[in-house]
């Protein structure tokens, strides 16, 4: 079972974080979506095809930036983020909140 922790971020704002990276069912991890309303106000209706890197990068940082635990559950594919993680542009808070995980998770090399 995943849980999440909210991580205190600018402006008060909270974080969700999981426990460990979530894994999305085969079909969904590159499947072409449309993301709800709260997280994608600028664009909506838009779809992401999550199997084009720069397309699932976008959506990653969509959701890690505006979303709830349930949309990190819904949306983002624990593995596929480790490969995307150097590549994704976030806030620095949103990224120092999930940098500790990150870092658990990666294979050594």
């Amino acid at each position: 079972m995943i849980e999440f922790v909210e991580v205190r971020g600018r402006a008060g704002r909270l974080i969700p974080v999981p426990s460990r990276l979530p894994r999305l069912p085969a079909a969904k991890t590159l499947a072409r979506i449309t993301l709800p309303l709260h997280l994608n106000w600028s664009e909506p209706g838009l779809t992401y095809d999550l199997a084009d890197r720069g397309q699932r990068a976008r959506v990653y940082e969509i959701v890690l930036r505006e979303g709830s635990a349930e949309d990190i559950l819904a949306y983002v594919d624990g593995a596929l983020l480790l490969d995307l993680w150097p590549e994704l542009v976030l806030p620095p808070d949103v990224a120092g909140a999930w940098a500790p995980l990150i870092e658990r998770s990666a294979p050594s090399t």
